[in-house]
């Protein structure tokens, strides 16, 4: 096979899971793929502070795995702020007009939790009476209510702009990522037709259908902000194949390139998809250091019970979204079709001795795969010695029927049309205000 260069997007890559997602795609990246390959990695952070540490990290961890394969993998750091539609449209503008010929994937990775603490009697409680829900499915964290990002349109000659608001949450989690990905479109189109683009949501395992609210799109009354922004990328990304959200998708896909960019042809479609990372400790909640070893070690015996979900750390967290980026075409289809089956959130499974893989996610309302029918795999632990289900699933969760998933699929297309009309708005708006700006 002809030597080939990739590109991936990581956002989010100061710490935690997206530090994870750049050490182990370096690492699978050059255990999986042909020797004459290379990989240019591209992450994104909020300053140039804490990219330089970022890339400081990833050289030494290049360095120290082979001295023979350090040419294969090149590194690049981006600034952006993903609650400022401005910086996204920025990094987008750059990366086009850049000599970077493609996008194999881009890994929505950074955000925000949005909470303010811990319920401690609930906390407390939960945890004694079902560890392995507690840790898992948590109930106690407490979001704040109403949080709004910064304006996004700077004053004109001294005058602010009217703007509706934007939640801080929703648009660091959600909205911030999908314009980056619009705003992309020209090079994730510019993919080999056997490899299409990948743009891959970090999803939650905690995200259920009581989270969204469509009556408030952007979480902007729920005390569960994050879980409400995590549940609405499953719903875009699980139903982004099916007839009733077209045209919505068909929109969102198509994006002219700025003025004065490298002309690149269109070549595949790219493809939309989740996963989730398990339970792991990161800074994305602040919690005392105390509190924070006390977590960490609920998790490992949730883990060491059996939970399929205790990851723990960042790198075995990371596998599902690395897998998908650098999983082939041919693999996932087979994969996803099986059984009749649709669309999957994948997610970072792992076992008593820490050995980490990539499993199917139960979806509230979608199932493991939009099939509607029952899951017959048990590799999520078999049944629960404590308090009835199964280990890797909530008790009551229920198997969905071809209803709930045609139910699923109807609020899909609801929130892909939401999205869009909230795009459309926002890059009149940005339109708006350049034109102002040039008088």
């Amino acid at each position: 096979m002809e030597p080939y260069t990739y590109h991936i997007l990581v956002t989010g890559a100061n710490s935690g899971l997206g530090l994870g997602i750049c050490t182990r795609l370096i690492d699978d990246f050059l255990r999986t793929k042909q020797a004459s390959d290379t990989l240019t990695l591209l992450f994104t952070t909020r300053s140039t502070r804490k990219g330089s540490d970022t890339l400081k990290i990833l050289r030494s961890h290049v360095d120290s795995i082979a001295l023979s394969s350090s040419n294969r993998i090149h590194l690049r750091s981006e600034i952006v702020e993903l609650t400022s539609l401005l910086s996204v449209r920025g990094l987008a503008q750059r990366l086009i007009a850049s000599d970077v010929p493609q996008l194999d994937a881009v890994i929505l990775n950074a955000g925000i939790g949005g909470w303010t603490g811990l319920d401690w009697p609930l906390a407390i409680g939960t945890v004694l009476v079902d560890l392995r829900r507690a840790t898992t499915w948590p109930t106690f964290k407490l979001g704040a209510v109403g949080v709004v990002a910064k304006p996004q349109l700077p004053p004109v000659d001294g005058e602010k702009l009217d703007e509706p608001p934007l939640g801080e949450v929703f648009c660091a989690n959600v909205f911030g990522h999908y314009m980056l990905a619009h705003w992309l479109m020209p090079l994730l189109w510019t993919c080999p037709s056997s490899s299409p683009a990948k743009i891959v949501w970090v999803s939650s395992i905690e995200a259920s259908a009581r989270h969204y609210n469509p009556a408030d799109h952007q979480g902007l009354r729920s005390n569960a902000a994050y879980e409400h922004s995590k549940r609405l990328t499953d719903y875009l990304a699980l139903t982004q194949g099916q007839s009733k959200t077209r045209t919505s998708l068909s929109s969102y896909l198509h994006c002219e390139a700025v003025e004065g960019a490298p002309k690149r042809p269109q070549i595949s479609r790219p493809t939309i998809h989740t996963t989730q990372p398990g339970i792991l400790t990161t800074t994305i909640i602040d919690l005392y250091w105390i509190v924070h070893q006390a977590y960490l070690l609920a998790i490992f015996i949730a883990r060491w019970l059996g939970s399929p979900w205790a990851t723990v750390n960042p790198y075995p967290a990371a596998i599902s979204a690395v897998w998908l980026a650098l999983v082939s075409r041919s693999e996932l289809e087979l994969k996803e079709k099986t059984g009749g089956g649709k669309a999957i959130k994948w997610g970072s499974a792992i076992d008593r001795l820490a050995r980490s893989r990539v499993e199917s996610t139960d979806v509230e309302g979608w199932g493991f795969n939009g099939s509607g029918k029952a899951f017959a795999d048990t590799w999520w632990g078999g049944p629960s010695w404590w308090r009835g289900g199964h280990i890797g699933r909530p008790q009551d969760a229920k198997d969905a029927t071809l209803e709930d998933v045609e139910a699923f699929i109807d609020e899909g297309a609801k929130v892909w049309a939401k999205m869009e009309q909230l795009r459309q708005d926002w890059e009149q708006r940005l339109l708006a205000h350049d034109k102002l700006q040039q008088k």
